[in-house]
């Protein structure tokens, strides 16, 4: 990430200027999130100077008038006029607009001539994002600087949002962050018209918010012993005062957290909080392991993060909780979290057993019977409860919400069960997964969602639209903190993708236009340059793709960036550079093995690390391929033919390049095209424990002559002593050499390791014949 900051600054600095002026030539505006209708005249622009004056016409319009001041960055007078003349001139103009109905209460009006500037709206939200799209109407060179001198085109924008709820996430329990910058991420969402903060303030590693109730969970439950070697969720322990240890951690008190949840107000933003149950929970166990299950000798069974359903006192200790969360949050909803409940201990205590007996319940029941009851009681506070999709378990009460995280094909039977609804689609949304496949990111977890699969993104496609689009309230994404410490790691993670977000939560549907929002991107990149926010360039690197000629058995490579630049390439092992290497206009042919390296450069400056790609070409490519056992759902790739493609998955496991098989060995069929000499083939694998996926155990390839009865050549034996284990990603090609033999047929079976009571994966995307 250090490189991409140097670079870009640089990138930056040479194309401001360039944007300062074209932007105030107006030749296009960039406006993100893209408005409903805009209408640009040729007539003379708006020009601020130091006799510019902001009238209100009533009071409540003061705080949208107060943020234009500030972006303005000048000594601009703000009066309260109740009369305004016909004539008026040189005036940014807030009033009411009379048809209610076509703006909604956060849309609004903007126009603009060489006279004047006129906000209208119904409500004060829609003042504020009338203010926030002027902002966008200034150069990205005059962030925090005065625009006095500056101009605003003739225009008009007629605007509203598609969806009423579009938030961000994140997560501050796997690893704190200060109040700075949280107030810092709520200005990053007012600005992108988000109106949404879902604070993720508890989980099992972590208790960061103050109750007063119950100091331990903050004394005690906000600290945890590093372990070096050790990811945070990995023999997770408290820290307690007297330990010598090195600790980390953090909470917000009571006094902060009001004034982050006013200072989210003042931008139209509700926060959300979110506190965890019935799972998710090991910090407070080990806070209060007294409400642990037991077993029937009334021992504490194993902390699993689950609180005892049958414990009076769970319920009891979170009641409490939520008293004082509700005291400090006026939002309509609070987050009860849901998700991922294991019911091992249920199913042991004897405590839950008898409150399963007593009702006839299941485990999952008895989850519906937890998650209701805190329904019922938030319901008697006024407020409504809102949880992961998985509260669906069992029978959840009628009036409960909501939050989806699963996959785009699991939006439709998530929204058939009647429940207004939040799409965080995890396989769009989740802004801890990886924006490119380059080595050179940093470590994130193992899903993929760049920047232009966020924004292809249609939370409600037309086969979804007239039958569920009343129950959507609408989108969030989400950041998950395990692999992000620092604010600047969250900060890459977010942006640019947070645009892309913005975008799909407020323009029309159907009104998307990849190459509008590429263009569009250059203005806001520069914006973000200037704040400063350390945004990721990962939309700039080139992606280096490798697709089969099936005519000639070779290699078609073409090098892709997101948004423009230019790429430079090498083909020979150098690395690629302003003065060495070919600029990249067409796909390249490669017959033989090759390293390529590419790099992206921006005005002749570098803005990438060198992106490398070894291209292998061997005997099988394109052969036809057969799988006796079925990859699992998602990571099915495009099947048997994947293995014999060319295309090798890169160190991102959950891009849709590898085939993954759950409990199954991978037992693999090749048919070549003719009899062929074979000597050597190798298996390409990934290996991350900590998600399940494990090398295999063995290596087994066999040949036929009919395809039918075949002979085993050679077992490779790869048990667990013999490979090096720990929970990072690790990719491998296990080469298996034997005596050459004559063949048309190559079997190859791989077997998973199996673990007792643990699902495990082979994950494997090509097959190498020599």
């Amino acid at each position: 990430m250090n490189f991409i900051n140097k670079t870009v600054a640089l990138f930056v600095l040479a194309g401001t200027l360039m944007a300062c002026q074209s932007e105030t030539n107006n030749t296009k505006l960039h406006i993100i999130p893209e408005p409903v209708s805009l209408k640009k005249t040729e007539n003379p622009a708006f020009r601020f100077n130091d006799e510019t004056k902001i009238f209100i016409t009533d009071t409540s319009m003061f705080q949208a008038a107060k943020r234009l001041k500030n972006i303005l960055s000048y000594d601009i007078t703000i009066e309260t006029k109740t009369a305004i003349a016909k004539d008026m001139t040189n005036r940014v103009l807030f009033k009411y607009h009379m048809e209610t109905d076509s703006l909604g209460k956060e849309g609004y009006l903007l126009k603009s001539n060489q006279k004047n500037i006129i906000v209208e709206a119904t409500t004060p939200v829609g003042f504020f994002y009338g203010v926030e799209t002027i902002r966008q109407l200034f150069p990205p060179a005059s962030v925090n600087q005065s625009k006095l001198g500056l101009e605003i085109p003739s225009l008009q924008i007629t605007d509203k949002p598609r969806f009423k709820w579009r938030g961000m996430h994140l997560d501050v329990s796997r690893h704190f962050m200060p109040v700075s910058f949280v107030k810092e991420f709520i200005d990053y969402l007012a600005m992108h018209k988000l109106n949404t903060f879902h604070w993720h303030l508890v989980d099992g590693i972590g208790w960061r918010i103050e109750i007063k109730s119950h100091p331990e969970l903050t004394d005690i439950g906000a600290w945890r012993v590093v372990k070096e070697g050790k990811k945070p969720w990995e023999d997770f322990e408290v820290w307690r005062p007297g330990d010598d240890r090195k600790k980390y951690g953090g909470f917000y008190t009571q006094e902060e957290i009001k004034q982050v949840v006013a200072y989210a107000k003042e931008r139209n933003i509700t926060v959300i909080p979110e506190i965890e149950l019935p799972g998710h929970s090991e910090v407070v166990f080990q806070c209060y392991p007294e409400l642990l299950c037991v077993d029937k000798n009334n021992a504490p069974l194993a902390n699993n993060g689950v609180y005892c359903a049958g414990n009076p006192n769970s319920y009891k200790l979170l009641e409490a909780i939520i008293d004082e969360v509700i005291t400090l949050f006026p939002s309509e909803y609070i987050h009860i979290g849901g998700d991922e409940v294991s019911k091992r201990n249920w199913n042991t205590c004897i405590r839950c057993k008898k409150v399963m007996n007593s009702q006839n319940y299941d485990a999952f029941e008895l989850q519906s019977h937890f998650v209701n009851h805190f329904d019922q009681y938030l319901k008697d506070k006024g407020r409504k409860l809102i949880g992961w999709h998985e509260i669906l378990e069992g029978e959840l009460s009628p009036t409960a919400t909501i939050m989806y995280w699963g996959a785009e094909n699991g939006v439709e039977k998530a929204l058939s069960e009647g429940h207004p609804t939040v799409l965080t689609t995890g396989s769009h949304l989740y802004f801890d997964h990886y924006q490119s496949l380059s080595k050179n990111e940093p470590k994130a977890f193992g899903g993929f969602a760049p920047l232009k699969k966020v924004y292809q993104y249609e939370p409600l496609p037309d086969s979804l639209e007239n039958k569920y689009k009343s129950k959507v309230l609408g989108i969030q994404a989400n950041i998950w903190t395990e692999y992000m410490s620092t604010p600047e790691h969250i900060e890459y993670m977010a942006f640019p993708r947070i645009a892309a977000l913005s975008e799909i939560a407020w323009q029309e549907k159907g009104k998307k236009d990849w190459k509008r929002f590429q263009e569009k991107m250059e203005s806001q990149i520069m914006r973000y340059e200037k704040f400063p926010i350390n945004f990721s360039r990962s939309a700039y690197r080139p992606i280096i793709e490798s697709t089969l000629d099936k005519e000639t058995k070779g290699i078609l490579v073409s090098l892709i960036t997101e948004l423009p630049c230019e790429v430079i390439y090498t083909t020979d092992g150098s690395n690629p550079s302003l003065q060495n290497g070919n600029i990249y206009n067409q796909p390249i042919v490669l017959q033989n093995n090759t390293i390529i390296k590419a790099i992206a450069l921006k005005n002749e400056i570098s803005i990438s690390e060198i992106e490398e790609k070894e291209i292998i070409v061997h005997k099988a490519l394109g052969a036809k391929t057969s799988l006796i056992n079925q990859p699992f759902g998602k990571y099915s790739a495009s099947g048997a033919t994947s293995l014999t493609d060319g295309i090798f998955g890169g160190n991102k496991w959950g891009n849709g390049k590898w085939l993954g098989f759950l409990n199954k060995d991978l037992e693999s069929t090749i048919q070549l095209d003719t009899t062929t000499t074979v000597q050597k083939i190798g298996l390409s694998c990934i290996e991350e424990t900590a998600a399940g996926i494990y090398f295999p155990t063995s290596i087994e390839v066999s040949y036929s002559q009919n395809g039918k009865v075949f002979t085993s050549v050679q077992k490779l034996d790869l048990s667990r002593k013999k490979i090096e284990v720990n929970s990072e990603v690790k990719t491998r090609i296990f080469w298996v050499d034997f005596p050459a033999v004559e063949t048309k047929y190559l079997k190859v079976t791989a077997r998973y390791s199996k673990i007792q009571d643990k699902g495990t994966f082979i994950f494997t995307d090509e097959i190498i014949i020599k």
